[in-house]
């Protein structure tokens, strides 16, 4: 009804495209995929299966970065991902470079998602949620509403950060990070449980921040001390830590941490 599909768009099977939508050339959309009214999915989008996108949304538009010259370039949308009202999604700068956005996300109305991000596999963002260029946010962190996250800043697995948050230094993973100016204040202890942590990992990740975060030790000692630790968790934050372009947040401890 009133929507203008191109006959060089790759559409799967049982797909839903509801009123006023435009789907242009080169756009591929995974079977029982919906999509709601006014949504406009531009050239270079690929959209996986199990979808459901909600009015308004503009998907792959060209990057809002100077240097983008018109080269080609995707935003990739994996499998069961769920897109509310209005957001906006950006493919890459850089000839062949892709956005993504990983299988079983939640992105919640108005988030935008800017060019070269990399979103991972079920991880949540809430309303008004803005991701910078090159932004990384890994596997079942969440994001909480009206956060503003700069270019380059990583948000690690099992994050999660609290509303209207303005992200300048990388979350390390497991980490619960709050404010303006942004500060860790533990670790997410509730996800990590729903994430079915047993309760020695989780003693476990809470005396690695201790590590971390000791303001008695030089940095280089307690990046020492952490590469020298023989867990899992050890060396997932040691190897994130290591790959820091903009640094890592600084904690404020509560008390029961």
């Amino acid at each position: 009804m009133n929507s203008i599909i191109s006959d060089k768009a790759e559409i799967g099977e049982k797909v839903e495209i509801g009123p006023f939508c435009v789907i242009e050339e080169g756009v591929k959309i995974g079977k029982n995929t919906r999509i709601e009214s006014f949504v406009h999915i531009k050239k270079g989008t690929i959209i996986g299966e199990n979808c459901h996108i909600h009015s308004g949304c503009v998907l792959g538009d060209i990057p809002q970065d100077l240097s983008f010259k018109n080269e080609e370039s995707f935003l990739i949308i994996g499998n069961n991902v769920t897109i509310r009202e209005n957001c906006v999604f950006h493919r890459a700068t850089g000839e062949g470079n892709v956005t993504v956005i990983g299988d079983n996300c939640y992105l919640m109305a108005y988030v935008h998602v800017a060019h070269n991000v990399k979103i991972g596999n079920n991880v949540i963002i809430a309303n008004g949620t803005q991701l910078a260029g090159y932004v990384e946010v890994e596997d079942r962190a969440f994001i909480s509403g009206l956060v503003t996250v700069h270019q380059f800043v990583r948000i690690g697995s099992y994050a999660m950060v609290g509303a209207s948050t303005k992200l300048v230094k990388d979350v390390l993973p497991y980490s619960l990070c709050d404010g303006n100016p942004a500060k860790v204040y533990g670790i997410n202890v509730v996800g990590l449980r729903r994430n079915n942590f047993s309760t020695e990992k989780i003693r476990t990740i809470r005396l690695l921040f201790h590590f971390i975060y000791d303001k008695n030790l030089s940095f280089e000692k307690r990046l020492e001390l952490l590469k020298n630790r023989e867990e899992e968790e050890a060396k997932i934050l040691y190897q994130f830590i290591i790959r820091s372009k903009r640094g890592i947040t600084d904690a404020s401890w509560r008390s029961e941490e």
